[in-house]
This record gives structure tokens, sequence and C-alpha cells, in this order.
């Protein structure tokens, strides 16, 4: 600015606001006030300093960067906030100056004020952002003495915008990309933005059905929608399902979800925001399964009870037939006549046990599947079953050329079992592992405290082994690994399926350990309350 003298004089920071600034801010005060006295002066700090002053002073150096340029483009004053960004300025080529500035409309009526300018600035290695707003100081006559510029923070508002986009732009796509569709409603229900997978849903364009109530949709009246109106506590709710009629007709299985919104500055009830999944295919499916099932479990029930009723119908008979042939056999009423006799009365004798062993085992297998087989529990001392289940098995090892070991420790405890069926687990298992081992082979029966405080059975062979995939057939009712019509192997494939029953009624399991031409271990884990 110029003194009266004519002379230019740039006033400083230091001047505290007492010099150019004060001048330029009376200036404006006299232009506005031109008939009114002047403001009541005290002496506060200084004689010569009023009120006013002390309060414009304070007012541009606590506040935001300020600075004003007089009418040649010198920065006349700069506050503290100021000079801490007029580096930054100056390497973002912005600081203030008369071309930059540029011109003024001139005239009483003209704006005082500018439209704000932005500027990227780095400071302390950060980016900061600012608006710079201009603000002409006019005098008494109208003509520009000086323009005061204050630049305003606006990062965290410019980060809040970038926020807010993000925002919006992840939730359209949220809503493109889900397989539900998304709405909205007042609080009567009435649907105020549904989003675009509508469409795809129902056929509809989202605003044919803006302005619908969300409670006509449904071909049938839904009392739970439409207590969401008339109730008056607004609660979420979850899976709601109604049917809706797309616009070709068809019927369609929704499941709405739907959360209360409240207005966050006075709390008040705004309506319901929620999605709608289709799930017409999945009750399809969930209807399909259900009628399998029931088809499979009225299927298998009645095979149990044909199995049941015909292992009846057939023991009779094979009762009959063994106790004649062992008569024949030995001959109590009298010779046969031919030794040929013999033999084959021996031979029908021996197929009729066979046969009365598998009638047994289905009828067993049939009356677990039905939940109907009961425990027969005592008190028994494991030696005594693996010795009794050895004696059984030796000779027929002996005959197939292998090795039959048996591996106990000392302190072996009682068990609560059923005396009769674990014998038959151990009987099975051992049988197979004879069926499968080759000659000079190796079969290992032991017993042993579990590290769980259960009891443990295990059968182990040096045998052809199962192949990893093929262990769960195995323990299938009926089933053969080796399903061929010319397989190496007999057998009916219910040993190890009766086997796994009877040990799951003790409480326990059996688990098989194989590699094929290594060999096979068979476990039988009891649990603790069986030990004694």
């Amino acid at each position: 600015m110029k003194t009266d003298a004519g002379k230019p004089t740039v006033v400083s920071r230091s001047a505290e606001a007492g010099g150019a600034a004060q001048s330029a801010h009376q200036s404006a005060h006299q232009s506005a006030h031109a008939s009114a006295p002047s403001p009541a002066a005290g002496p506060v700090g200084s004689e010569d300093e009023s009120l006013v002053a002390i309060l414009q002073r304070d007012l541009l150096d606590d506040g935001p960067p300020t600075c004003i340029v007089d009418a040649e483009g010198a920065i006349t004053y700069a506050n503290k906030a100021f000079e801490r960004i007029r580096d930054a300025l100056a390497a973002a080529d912005a600081l203030p100056n008369q071309s930059a500035l540029g011109a003024w409309p001139q005239g009483p009526g003209s704006s005082p004020v500018a439209v704000s300018q932005e500027h990227k600035l780095i400071l302390d290695g950060r980016t900061e952002y600012f608006r710079a707003k201009r603000r002409a100081i006019r005098g008494a006559d109208g003509s520009l003495k000086a323009t005061a510029l204050v630049y305003e923070p606006t990062t965290k508002l410019k980060a809040t915008a970038t926020a807010l986009v993000q925002a919006t732009t992840r939730l359209d796509d949220t809503t493109r990309l889900v397989s539900d569709w998304v709405w909205e409603t007042d609080r009567d229900l009435v649907l105020t933005f549904v989003s675009p997978r509508v469409h795809d849903a129902l056929g509809y364009h989202p605003r044919e059905l803006i302005g619908r109530a969300l409670t006509e949709l449904p071909v049938e009246r839904s009392i739970k929608l439409t207590g969401l109106v008339t109730s008056p506590q607004h609660a979420p709710f979850r899976d709601i399902e109604v049917e809706v009629l797309n616009k070709e007709g068809a019927r369609l299985l929704f499941r709405l979800n739907g959360l209360p919104v409240y207005c966050p500055d006075s709390g008040a009830f705004l309506g319901y925001r929620g999605t709608a999944e289709n799930v017409t295919a999945l009750r399809q499916r969930e209807d399909a399964l259900i009628s399998a099932k029931e088809s499979a479990e009225l299927a298998n029930r009645a095979k149990t009870e044909f199995l049941a009723n015909m292992s009846h119908e057939l023991r009779t008979p094979l009762n009959a037939v063994i106790g004649f042939s062992e008569i024949m056999e030995s001959e109590l009423l009298g010779p046969l006549g031919s030794t040929q006799y013999k033999s084959y009365a021996a031979d029908i004798h021996e197929s009729a046990q066979h046969l009365l062993t598998l009638i047994n085992d289905i009828l067993d297998v049939a009356k677990i599947e039905a939940g109907a087989h009961e425990l027969r529990e005592e008190v028994i001392d494991p030696r005594d079953i693996i010795g009794a289940v050895r004696r059984l098995v030796a000779e027929r090892a002996k005959r197939a050329e292998q090795t039959l070991e048996v591996s106990l420790p000392d302190d072996l405890p009682r068990l609560r079992a059923d005396e009769r069926k674990l014998k038959q687990v151990l009987l099975n298992l051992l049988s197979n592992a004879i069926k499968f081992t080759p000659q000079e082979g190796t079969i290992e029966l032991a017993a042993r405290r579990d590290a769980d405080g259960g009891f443990v059975f295990q059968v182990s062979d040096t045998g052809i082994g199962i192949a990893e995939d093929d262990i769960p057939r195995a323990f299938a009712p009926f089933e053969q690994v080796d399903s061929r019509l010319n397989r190496q192997f007999e057998g009916t494939g219910l040993g190890l399926p009766l086997s796994a029953g009877f040990v799951k009624l003790h409480g326990g399991r059996l688990d098989l350990e194989s590699e094929p031409g290594i060999g096979t271990k068979a476990i039988v884990r009891l649990p603790p309350e069986r030990v004694l």
C-alpha cells in the first residue's frame, strides 16, 4: 500500500496488523459505516490499540492461512499460517500476484468475493489441499485497495468426498454383481429403490417396481410382511419366504431379509432395506433330495425286512438238512451201503453249515441296519477271546503255509463287552487276513491299552493290501473290492461291514490302514468306558 506521502510501505506479519492490514480493514469498515461514529477504543495492551483492531489482528493471526495483496501485487500482510505454506505455494508456482489475481470488477455494486481456486501442495512430504477464496478490499469510492486471500484446508473434505465416491461405486458394483436383488422401502413398505438385478430375477425394470408396496409382490398375502407395517417395533427380519410372479407369470420363491433404517439426526424410523434371494431352484433340489431320501429309506427298510424274513424262512429247512446229514454221516440208523454216500453226506453237512453261517451274517447285518441288535454285556478277559479265536484259525493258517503270531502284554485289563460279538469280529478279521495273504506270509493278532485309556485289538498281515480309494467300498455290505466275475477270492462282502457294526455297538470304531503289495492293519478301538 502507499502512505499519504506517496511512498510505498510493505507491512510484515510482525506489524501485528497495525499497518497496512489495519488500514485496509479500517478503510473497509469506514466504507461500510461512513456516517457511523468510530468504535470506542480503550487502553487494552497499548494506548493506540482499539478492541476492533485487536479482534482483527487475532482473527487474522490465529485463523487459516491468510494474506493481503495490494493493488500492485505485493504481499503486504501474511499471518503465521500463511508463512507455513508460503514455500509450498512457491514450489507449486501458486504465490499470489497481480497477474494471478486478475482484474476485479469496479464499482460499489460488484461482488467482493471471487470463485474459489484449489491448490495441491506438498507439506512435510504429505499432499495437502487448500481452497483459496479471494475477497476485494475497496475504498469508500468503490476503488480496489487490496485483495485478501484465505486458504481453507480441504484435505479432509476431499478425502471424505473420495471415500464417498468409492463407497458409492462399491455399492453399485455389489448390487450389480450379487445374485440377490437389493431393495429399500419407506415406513409403509413402499419400494423407493430396487437394484438392477431384479430384472434378471423377475424380468421387471427397477422403475416398474418403485412406488409399489413390497406387500403387493407376493402371490398370496404374507402375514409376516404385513406385520412389519402394523408392528410398533421395527426389528430386523430374516428368511421370510414369499412366492412372487415374474413378468411372464411364473411362480418364483424368494427369501427376504431386511433391516430397519433410522434417521441419523432425529432417530425417526424411515423404512426398511434388505435383499431378496431367489431360492426356487434350491427348494426344488431340497424337495428332490427329501423325496429321494424317503424312497431310499423305504427301499432299505423293505430290503431289511425281506432279508430278515427270508433268513428266518431259510434257517428252518437248513437246520433240518444239517440234522439229517449228521445222522447220515454218523450212520446212526445203519450203514448207508456205500462209502460214497457217506462222503456225500459230509459234503451236504459242510455246505449247509456254510449256508447257515452266511444267513446268520445277513440277519445280523439286517438287525444292525434296523437298529434292533442288542449287546449281551459281561466281564471278559481279552486273553480268553484271543486264545479261542487263535485255536479256530490256527489250522487254516497252517494249511495256507502262513505264520500266525499273537502279541500280548502282561498287564491286559478286563473288558465289559459282548463276548460272542467280539469273537466274531476278530474271527472275521483273521479270516480275511488268511484269505488275502499269500503263502509264507505273516499274520499277527495283538492287543494293548490305547493312549486315551481305551482298548485296541489289531490284526496285521503281509497280504495283497487295499488301495486307499477302495477302503470305503470294503465297508459297504455285499461290496467286493474285486468285483470281476473271475475274481480270485470268494466271499459275500459281509465280514468287514458286520465287524464294523458290532464294534460300533460297543461305542468304538474299526479302522483299516492298508497299502497295496505291503499289507493291511485292521484296528478295533474300544472306548475307555469299556475298560475295567
